[in-house]
């Protein structure tokens, strides 16, 4: 059996040149002494030449694909495989035209593909934990470490008990991964690969300040070797224990509302699983409980063409469904999958729902006679207000809609990002640092629509009557919700963007050219400038700026050019809405902004809202939010003047 050590160019590969058709032949760095951190301790592999059998690769040994045997892609060219000064195992290899027409070769000249892995066998291996250590054989530690990972699934402490059963009893030090020495071991292939995990090796890397360049000169052998300081890899290694510890804590803290994150966190900490994989584990973890449902219930284009709003609204008011089983059926359906989903919903729950398979059918682009210019004719598939937000303004600029949540929807966030640092030499280590993350909390605020229909257009079950119906609904729906979108309160209704915290902020008096390029910088100083930005106002702002001079007295341009509702300001994109607040734009990438959906659209009925006249109430329900994902995408201009 064999391990295998993944590594990884972190320096622009240099190779040498061949033409089409030739072998390619390269300087590869194949292992060096760099820690490793596995699930059972800290690897060292010692890579000095008393350490290292190097016979397999000096007498030709296999260059592979991924650890492919079947995957041949060349050969190491005998006798220039050699243990360098600096603890790093290199030599030449050949890549082969043939093996792959070539693919191969022009990946690795074009920089592509630079990692490496080593598949190898350990003969002997030094265990040390705090002052104490000792000699293992090296199959002896495979087998058993490969045992404890098939049957405990990388358990730490199965594997030392087993080891200790093995080999004799060994104390360690407490809460303290031990660190593992290969001081003899043999190398028994190379495979290119795209995936690494030691960053110092790959081809063309020296670890020197340049790349070394292939050369067909058999390499100088040397008896100088760099030795391993235990004490300062333990202590490295105590220094990022621990800071894997505070990382996987502060983590956890960003998620606290989820009661399980804590148990999450400690297991991790308690197993010494990474920060990384803890991240992965924990987004994974928050995405499962945000998890949408599918609203649609498999209706054919058949029955939802047969769906009648007007049919479902008469059996409602009647109380009578003989006549309206398709519409009762759908409605069960749907009321099937809702049940559970733990969402507090407004409606009486006494209503019936519309499927999404009939929200977004065909009936819907009726005759503009009969209603059909209240329906929005490009249609989205995902729901009911899919056809509202063809209507909005805000959807219109490229607002996100995430549509079936069920519960809470939390989103993560990056909310800071990984630093880079100058080195003042070659020997300076790197200042750790990682990704920061938060979230965005979505939750349910629920919306009322009203309306009424006579007693003659309840009598008709065609198309054109639905439409109208359902149109009407729309055009009040529409308007709550594009009006949240942009400025909602967060009182009894969602949080739009004008009142977002981080939002940019600019003062609109006297709003000149200045004021309006400041809030193009807002939005640059938080790097989100983009193609997709724009400016959204009031029609009445609109039409102040197309009467304002760009530059007083030098300039006859305005402000703003076009039309009062759709125009060009400053070489971006402008719209003006009266759901936009009063003496106010925004600037800003509404791509980042979000419309979450829960549910479906469910319709209650009063059949007695004006008995005299024969006039039937209905009542429609929905449940949204609205979240920015990035709050300096936006800049508010306030108060224009």
């Amino acid at each position: 059996m064999s391990l295998t050590r993944d590594f990884k160019l972190t320096t622009t590969t240099k190779s040498a040149e061949c033409e089409d058709g030739e072998d390619l032949v390269v300087e590869m760095s194949f292992a060096s002494n760099t820690p490793y951190e596995r699930w059972w301790g800290i690897e060292v592999l010692d890579c000095s030449e008393k350490a290292v059998d190097l016979s397999r690769l000096n007498d030709g040994g296999a260059l592979l694909f991924n650890h492919n045997w079947d995957e041949l892609r060349g050969h190491h060219i005998a006798g220039t495989v050699r243990c360098d000064a600096d603890q790093v195992v290199r030599g030449q290899v050949a890549i082969s035209w043939a093996a792959d027409e070539g693919k191969t070769v022009k990946l690795v000249k074009g920089g592509h593909l630079t990692k490496t892995s080593t598949g190898y066998e350990i003969q002997e291996i030094i265990e040390k934990s705090g002052s104490k250590s000792r000699t293992l054989d090296g199959q002896l530690f495979e087998r058993v470490m490969t045992r404890c990972n098939a049957e405990s699934h990388g358990d730490v402490t199965a594997f030392r008990r087993a080891l200790d059963a093995a080999a004799g009893k060994f104390e360690r030090a407490a809460d303290e991964k031990a660190t593992y020495v290969v001081t003899r071991w043999n190398i028994l292939e190379n495979s290119l690969v795209t995936i690494p995990a030691d960053t110092t090796v790959g081809l063309g890397r020296s670890l020197a300040s340049d790349p070394i360049e292939p050369s067909k000169e058999k390499q100088p052998m040397t008896d100088q070797v760099t030795p391993v300081d235990i004490a300062a890899i333990e202590r490295q290694f105590k220094d990022q224990a621990q800071k894997r510890v505070n990382d996987i804590a502060s983590l956890s803290d960003q998620f606290k509302d989820y009661a399980d994150v804590k148990l999450m966190a400690d297991a991790a900490i308690r197993n010494g699983q990474s920060a990384d994989d803890f991240t992965a584990a924990l987004l994974k973890h928050v995405a499962e409980k945000s998890k949408k449902v599918d609203m649609n219930i498999g209706m054919n284009q058949k029955e939802a063409k047969q769906f009648s709003v007007i049919k479902a609204l008469r059996a409602m008011t009647e109380n009578n469904w003989d006549d309206a089983g398709l519409e009762r059926e759908a409605s069960k359906a749907i009321a099937d999958k809702i049940r559970g989903m733990g969402v507090e919903r407004a409606g009486s729950g006494r209503g019936f729902f519309i499927p999404l398979e009939v929200q977004q059918r065909d009936m819907l682009v009726a005759t503009a006679a009969n209603g059909g210019n209240m329906v929005a004719t490009n249609l989205r598939p995902q729901d009911f207000i899919g056809m509202l937000r063809n209507r909005t303004l805000a959807t219109q600029l490229g607002v996100r809609t995430l549509s079936g949540l069920v519960g809470n929807a939390d989103i993560t966030k990056q909310t800071a990002g990984a630093t880079a640092y100058w080195l003042a030499s070659e020997s300076t280590a790197i200042t750790e640092s990682q990704q920061t993350l938060g979230l965005l909390q979505l939750r349910p605020n629920n919306l009322g629509a009203y309306t009424e229909v006579t007693r003659q257009l309840m009598l008709q079950s065609t198309p054109d009557a639905d439409a109208f119906v359902m149109g009407d609904l729309a055009a009040q729906l529409a308007v709550a919700i594009d009006a949240a979108i942009f400025a909602g309160t967060g009182t009894e209704q969602p949080q739009g963007i004008i009142g977002t915290a981080g939002v940019g902020a600019v003062t609109g008096t006297t709003l000149a050219l200045a004021g309006l390029i400041e809030a193009q910088t807002d939005v640059a100083g938080a790097n989100a400038l983009t193609a997709n930005c724009r400016y959204v106002t009031t029609p009445a702002v609109a039409g102040l700026l197309s009467q304002r001079a760009r530059i007083a007295s030098t300039d006859s341009k305005t402000l703003w050019s076009g039309n009062i509702l759709d125009g060009v300001v400053e070489g971006y994109n402008a719209h003006s809405s009266n759901n936009i607040t009063a003496a106010t734009a925004i600037f800003g990438d509404f791509s980042q902004a979000i419309l979450a959906e829960w549910g479906v659209l469910e319709v209650d009925v009063n059949p007695y809202a004006n008995f005299a006249a024969g006039i039937t109430g209905i009542r429609a329900f929905y449940t949204c939010d609205v979240g920015v994902r990035v709050p300096g995408a936006f800049s508010v201009i306030g108060t224009i003047t």
